[in-house]
């Protein structure tokens, strides 16, 4: 029945497990949906922009963000035209015994094509209960940051299925859904707090290549620096120099896909120094540059 609400229970009694992982770089105007899925998904873009509708609800998913939806939610994928999008595709179950991945005729056997008008039925909505604080709604879209090398970290232990594979794919499936929670917790304790440092945050976004300091940015803001990097820190999770890097990075996989080189990408993303750039860029993706070029994509 669509629109329910499952209750996943006690966090610290999930037994999570991969079902199916990949890196897809859509063409122009691609289209995925509108469909059913037999589990839960986790979209998280890359690059490039994702008109992602789940249910009645539709959003431009960019760079750092991601969708989440599960079973019998109807919902449909388009990869932009002027910004095709690169995603990674995490097929998931919160709660069962084994940690066996399942074959890919396995996952498309039960995707099921529906219609258009379909896609305003309610979606199925998760929640799981944490100790102390209760029970936490999973949210349909969400920043992620931090979820990139742990998607990488997965995509390599699928692909390679070495001895006990799938116990690992376990364990880092439970590090990401513990991030993800945490994110829910911290998002409700100083969502509140983002209004506060929205002019800094659009001036990063418009201009990440100037090298922005805490004393602009609290400038922008009418704060003290002391109060705004505080303010700041509580409701990205991150300093603004860190956020500035992100931003960075974000923008250069967009060009590096874009078969910029590695030195014209680094520059136009703000660096200077191509040294610089390759240790922002490996601690952010978890790979070189060059690999990040290399990689191949699901089509």
């Amino acid at each position: 029945m669509r629109g329910l609400r499952i209750d996943l229970g006690d966090l610290s009694l999930l037994q999570p497990t991969v079902h199916y992982i990949c890196l897809t770089r859509g063409r122009p105007n691609r289209l995925w949906g509108p469909r059913t899925i037999p589990d839960c998904h986790l979209v998280y873009v890359v690059s490039g922009l994702a008109k992602l509708t789940i249910g009645s609800e539709e959003r431009l998913v960019r760079p750092g963000q991601c969708a989440f939806y599960g079973i019998d939610s109807v919902t449909q994928i388009l990869s932009t035209e002027e910004d095709p999008v690169t995603y990674y595709s995490l097929h998931f179950e919160w709660n069962t015994p084994s940690p066996t991945p399942m074959s890919l005729p396995q996952l498309l056997s039960g995707i099921s094509y529906t219609s258009k008008s379909e896609l305003d039925s309610p979606a199925t909505g998760y929640s799981v209960h944490v100790p102390e604080y209760g029970a936490i709604n999973i949210p349909h879209f969400f920043s992620f940051p931090g979820a990139e090398p742990l998607l990488l970290q997965m995509l390599r232990e699928y692909e390679a299925r070495e001895l006990g594979y799938d116990f690992v794919l376990r364990g880092l499936l439970v590090r990401l859904l513990a991030a993800l929670i945490r994110l829910q917790l911290d998002h409700t304790s100083h969502g509140e707090l983002t209004p506060k440092i929205t002019p800094a945050l659009k001036a990063i976004e418009k201009q990440p290549e100037t090298n922005w300091t805490a004393s602009a940015l609290a400038e922008l803001c009418g704060y003290h620096v002391n109060y705004f990097t505080g303010v700041f820190k509580a409701a990205t999770g991150m300093s603004p120099k860190s956020y500035l890097i992100a931003i960075r990075i974000r923008r250069a996989k967009k060009l590096l896909l874009e078969e910029d080189t590695i030195e014209k990408a680094a520059r136009k993303a703000g660096y200077t120094s191509l040294h610089y750039f390759c240790r922002h860029f490996k601690a952010a993706t978890g790979q070189t540059p060059s690999q990040f070029k290399r990689q191949r994509f699901d089509l």
